[in-house]
């Protein structure tokens, strides 16, 4: 198991740094095909639930809804990482739900129909599909404020979380990656707001010892591409390695949650944008 392990992680980088050489410029899908597409529910529901966590139906995931909360209310989608779960992300103290409390917006952490998101750089698999499943019954749960949705994830949920957001840019407003590992080929979508500034809007950490996937060739590249294409990138390189620590966390929520309360009016969407 542990040299299987070790095999699909040298695979993993092995696919990204073939990609990530040519980020800037590949479009591997036609404006027509639905790969990877996320589509939002026509309607929503126009009150949001009681408080707290709740579990979606089969194997969609969870829903957190924050205490004392006025719609509509912003969306935070979180992805685990490979092997893992959507109750990672309410366990113990490293639950995110005082986030979405502090904060005043949704979680919705969706289960991964595999063991892990997708297939690699090259490919979408089939798990956006449980994605929309999930987003489905959110929407028919909450009220949301379509303007204001993120997507985010550690590890090989960064990587997916990272690939749909710009894939997605006319639906999530807001990127949150912990660790990436690839970028998905894809066209890119985006909108534009005031001042020109182009969204969504993007965080990525990484740790500087990170021996699973090196920043050297994963996030440092990512995100220099990403610059030099328009989009703003925070870029934090903290010390440690594979993981996401409380303290890590704790500045990725507090950008979103200044981002979430940074209200962007009528922003005009852009298509063709390429990552």
């Amino acid at each position: 198991m542990v040299l299987i392990m070790a095999t699909n992680r040298l695979l993993r980088l092995r696919f990204s740094a073939v990609f990530i050489c040519c980020l800037s410029v590949v479009r591997s899908f036609s404006a027509t095909t639905d790969l990877g597409r996320i589509a939002l529910p026509a309607n929503s529901a126009t009150q949001t639930g009681s408080a707290g966590l709740q579990k979606l139906s089969g194997r969609n995931g969870l829903l957190y809804i924050p205490t004392d909360h006025a719609e509509p209310l912003p969306l935070l989608v979180l992805l685990h990482k490979a092997g893992g779960s959507a109750s990672e992300w309410f366990g113990g103290s490293g639950s995110y739900a005082p986030y979405a409390d502090k904060g005043g917006f949704i979680i919705l952490a969706p289960q991964s129909p595999g063991q892990s998101w997708g297939t690699g750089p090259k490919n979408w698999g089939y798990d956006y599909l449980a994605i929309n499943r999930a987003l489905e019954e959110a929407f028919a749960r909450c009220a949301i404020d379509r303007s204001r949705i993120a997507i985010g994830g550690f590890s090989d949920g960064a990587s997916y979380a990272l690939s749909l957001g710009l894939a997605n840019g006319d639906v999530f407003s807001y990127i949150v990656a912990c660790s990436p590992g690839f970028i998905v080929r894809a066209q890119a979508r985006g909108r534009s707001g005031p001042r020109g500034v182009e969204v969504p809007l993007i965080y990525i950490a990484h740790g500087l010892s990170d021996n699973v996937l090196p920043i050297a060739s994963t996030s440092r590249i990512f995100v220099s591409s990403l610059r030099k294409n328009g989009y703003n990138v925070e870029f934090d390189e903290f010390s440690g390695g594979h993981h996401a620590s409380r303290q890590v966390a704790d500045q990725a929520m507090s950008w979103l949650i200044t981002a979430f309360h940074e209200r962007r009016p009528n922003p005009r969407r852009i298509d063709s944008r390429h990552s």
